[in-house]
């Protein structure tokens, strides 16, 4: 997934994802929520013609890429092991 820096500061930053990218955007958004050092987190969609998905983080006492990069890891950390339980019930219904 092609990500797109469109603008940053000391404590806030702000990225487009490609069209069709838009169903990360609740978890991470639910997920940056629940952070401490998170002062604002929302998404916004735009014109599908008109515009790409994006996120706005802006953050308090710590780097915004720090907060996101955290986040990310534990969403990544959650489907991977939902993968590894799903296999685990379909391999039993096969056999």
């Amino acid at each position: 997934m092609q990500v797109k820096l469109v603008e940053k500061g000391h404590d806030f930053l702000r990225l487009s994802l490609p069209k069709g990218a838009e169903t990360i955007l609740v978890p991470l958004v639910e997920g940056l929520q629940a952070e401490e050092a998170v002062v604002e987190a929302r998404y916004y969609i735009g014109h599908p013609f008109a515009e790409d998905p994006g996120l706005y983080l802006k953050t308090k006492g710590e780097k915004p890429q720090a907060v996101l990069k955290r986040v990310l890891k534990s969403l990544s950390d959650n489907y991977s092991d939902a993968l590894v339980r799903f296999d685990k019930v379909a391999e039993k219904q096969r056999s």
